[in-house]
């Protein structure tokens, strides 16, 4: 019994140090410990030690305090135990290989880079994605990994590796910059603090390389900058574009020069007050005279603030039932509204000529200046603005004519009008046409009936309106200035005339020619009389211009400087129609003058009373005291000539001597 007892201990025995010697413990430490504290002891690495409890669990009973204990086994059962826990650790090893390996390619897939770091920072370790970013820059294990990154990052790295900051659990990531050659590199990271195999502390930095990202996000942010610039801009142009259309209406309603509102503006108010239902509306036109040599002879800047005065003079007539606007260049327009009659509207008138006619004082000069007004009725005269328009500026041109302040419209002026739009449009192409020619008329030395000079008289034949007499159309050539060219053909007709007579051997003949104020205003005119004089080999005193009194009296400096030049050059100028105007004898006295031509209604007065013969007398008087020759216009009775000569009148001419000829009529007169 001992003996089998003794051989079943050695048996034991035996098989504890067989066990001992497969799992690699002592016996001694095996001896009095269970089988499953010493399999724990042996698996402690590894985590799933379920599996193995799972094959020997029948082996195993529980004791009464319901512990885990293992029973005595023989040495077939813990040598079978040994080898099926090897095996399922092999399994095992096996399985956490493969898991390693799907993690690696899940992390080598998702290019995490992993860098474990000490607590300096101090690389001590990276995987293949880390590699590939410190190759870049030749980056070795043990170096500083806060030397990469930005100061501030570095810091901000810094602060998450301090065990005494507690852990960020609301925003556990953060970005990095990193620098990596010439790019930085920006990281998207987590840092964490971990326990290496032999228990030393160290942290792992798992990041993701956003640097595109980034890129496009500064693109994005970029963009978006620029995006909002290009929108303030937008915004900026939009205001410009605001103002911009402000002025452009601004400009479309209204005068700049003056501030009134424009043409545009008027027909608009029209139009509104019309709707109104209002049974009396008047359009009043005012018109300065002349206006174009105030332009011409002070310049344009004297112009304008004429017609900002006379703008300022007219505003202080208008109360609220009238519209001011300035139509362009000199002309005005008032619309009134429930007038009395029409009694209201000539008194108006009156007040817009007391208030316009007169004098604006200049720095350049004192100017004279006057206007004509036209005026029409709606509904009498016209139903649209278009139609009132023209009605007013019919009645306007007429009052222009006529030499009265203003005029009503009425519908007989529409002939008028009609008529005179035909002669400007064939007066613009007589020229062209060769509709002109030149009349002689001869003047006599009124003692020796001899003729001594000529006068040129410009006639015109238009093959549909026939003659046109000079009292028609010149006033109209000057309004349209087409004086200009017609004067230079007058002039160069006549002195190659002349020409002709001096080589016909007539070498005393003077040429006397009429010369408008809008040729005077011409500040090339010397120069063109003087070229055409030396043309044709005429001498300049050979040459006599008239000049009108009211020409004299209304003169600019561009014209007394042409008249002084003309004086200058030895040209005569002569004051035609004088005692007709209103020349006093100090400004008389004062003219650059040669000659006076006595007006033809003086002397056909002469025989009709001591008075008129008293009056050609004293005009010829002061022409002697002045040093001037006296010409005698329009004598048509022998004892007009006879009291001429008694007088010593020098010239004279008139149909008693002869009438206006042609120029071959004039040869065989010579």
């Amino acid at each position: 019994m001992r003996i089998s007892k003794w051989l079943r201990g050695l048996r034991i025995y035996l098989d504890v140090i067989m066990v001992s010697i497969l799992m690699g413990f002592l016996a001694y430490q095996f001896i009095g410990n269970s089988l499953k504290k010493a399999v724990d002891r042996y698996f402690s690495d590894i985590i799933v030690r379920q599996e193995i409890a799972s094959v020997i669990t029948q082996d195993i009973k529980r004791d009464v305090g319901g512990l885990l204990v293992w029973v005595a086994a023989s040495i077939v059962v813990l040598v079978t135990i040994i080898f099926i826990a090897v095996f399922c650790l092999a399994r095992l090893k096996n399985r956490v290989r493969k898991s390693q390996n799907t993690l690696k390619s899940a992390i080598d897939a998702a290019n995490i880079i992993i860098i474990i770091l000490d607590q300096d920072g101090t690389v001590l370790d990276f995987n293949k994605h880390a590699k590939e970013l410190f190759d870049d820059i030749r980056y070795k294990k043990k170096g500083s990994f806060l030397e990469l990154l930005s100061p501030r990052d570095a810091k901000k790295l810094k602060r998450r590796m301090d065990k005494r900051n507690a852990p960020d659990t609301t925003n556990p990531h953060f970005e990095l910059r990193m620098k990596s050659g010439a790019v930085c590199r920006h990281l998207y990271c987590s840092v964490q603090p971990a326990i290496s195999e032999d228990g030393n502390e160290h942290y792992e930095l798992l990041a993701v390389d956003i640097t595109d990202r980034a890129r496009k996000k500064i693109e994005l942010k970029e963009s978006h900058e620029e995006l909002t610039a290009v929108y303030r801009k937008l915004a900026a142009s939009e205001d410009a574009l605001k103002a911009q259309l402000e002025k452009i209406n601004k400009l479309a309603y209204t005068d700049l020069l003056t501030g009134l509102p424009n043409k545009i503006s008027l027909a608009e108010r029209f139009a509104e007050e019309m709707e109104k239902g209002h049974d009396r509306i008047a359009l009043i036109i005012v018109d300065l005279d002349d206006f174009k040599l105030v332009n011409e002879t002070y310049g344009h800047l004297a112009g304008d603030r004429v017609l900002a005065e006379v703008a300022k003079r007219l505003k202080q007539l208008i109360s609220e039932k009238m519209f001011l606007a300035r139509l362009g260049a000199d002309e005005y327009a008032i619309l009134a509204w429930d007038y009395e009659d029409e009694g209201f509207l000539s008194r108006l008138a009156q007040e817009i000529e007391d208030r316009v006619d007169g004098y604006i004082h200049l720095k350049e000069a004192n100017i004279s200046i006057s206007a004509s007004i036209g005026i029409t009725l709606y509904p009498q005269d016209a139903k649209s603005f278009d139609e009132l328009y023209k009605n007013a500026e019919m009645a306007m041109y007429k009052a222009k004519d006529k030499r009265c302040k203003y005029l009503f419209y009425k519908k007989e002026l529409n002939d008028a009008v009609v008529e005179r739009l035909n002669l400007i449009n064939c007066l613009k192409g007589a020229l062209e046409r060769d509709e002109f020619y030149l009349y002689y008329q001869p003047q006599y030395d009124a003692r020796s009936s001899r003729i001594v000079g000529l006068e040129a008289l410009l006639r015109w034949e238009n093959r549909h309106l026939g003659m046109v007499p000079p009292s028609r159309f010149i006033s109209v050539a000057e309004e349209t200035r087409l004086i200009i060219p017609i004067g230079e053909y007058v002039l160069r007709s006549a002195l190659a005339f002349l020409r002709k007579l001096r080589g016909m051997g007539h070498d005393q003949l003077t040429m006397c020619i009429n010369i408008s104020i809008i040729q005077l205003m011409q500040k090339d005119f010397t120069g063109m009389v003087l070229n055409i004089l030396k043309e044709n080999s005429i001498p300049s005193g050979l040459l006599e211009l008239e000049i009108t009194e009211s020409v004299m009296m209304e003169s600019a400096s561009v014209v007394l400087e042409n008249i002084e030049d003309l004086r200058k050059a030895g040209v005569r100028i002569a004051l035609d129609d004088f005692g007709t105007g209103y020349s006093s004898l100090n400004y008389l006295m004062d003219l650059p003058i040669n000659t006076l031509k006595i007006d033809k209604s003086f002397i056909g007065n002469i025989g009709h009373g001591k008075e008129n013969q008293l009056l050609v007398s004293t005009i010829m008087n002061i022409g002697r005291r002045l040093g001037l020759s006296t010409v005698a216009e329009g004598v048509e009775h022998r004892e007009q000539l006879e009291y001429l000569i008694r007088r010593k009148c020098e010239r004279v001419q008139g149909f008693l001597l002869s009438k206006p000829l042609p120029q071959a009529e004039i040869e065989l007169l010579l």
